[in-house]
């Protein structure tokens, strides 16, 4: 399956520009100076078939997401939006977007790819405004 070649577990390095991303999401400015000083640890598992699990988490708070390829699934955000949350395989990305649960709101995308070393490189899309976030594989 495409999508286990991102299976392992990274350690965030470095990021740019997260806070004017934060920002354009709306959230707030506490949790953008948490988000800010935050490098997460990230795994992804495969469960069984389209099943799988990525967990992040930092010294602070943690998030789980625990989906099946392509099916759109409810979820909470670390910064407490009620989203509906799916992940997919697009060419050689996994492509994870989130909507507003109610229906009104702004929808970002994060797009994972694996870079030549086979670390991560995440970038996050908002209106415009792209955080890039690099990861180094640990296993």
């Amino acid at each position: 399956m495409a999508a286990n070649k991102f299976l392992g577990h990274y350690k965030m390095e470095s990021s740019d520009n997260l806070e004017e991303f934060m920002k354009t999401l709306g959230v707030n400015i506490v949790l953008r100076k948490i988000g800010m000083s935050s490098y997460p640890d990230l795994t992804m598992e495969h469960i069984e078939g389209d099943h799988y699990k990525i967990n992040e988490w930092t010294m602070i708070k943690s998030h789980i997401w625990d989906f099946t390829l392509g099916q759109e699934f409810k979820d909470k955000t670390v910064d407490g939006r009620n989203v509906l949350t799916t992940i997919k395989i697009e060419g050689d990305k996994l492509v994870h977007t989130e909507k507003p649960a109610n229906g009104d709101g702004k929808i970002p995308s994060y797009t994972w790819e694996l870079k030549d070393n086979n670390d991560l490189h995440i970038t996050y899309e908002l209106e415009g405004v792209i955080c890039n976030r690099e990861y180094k594989r640990l296993k």
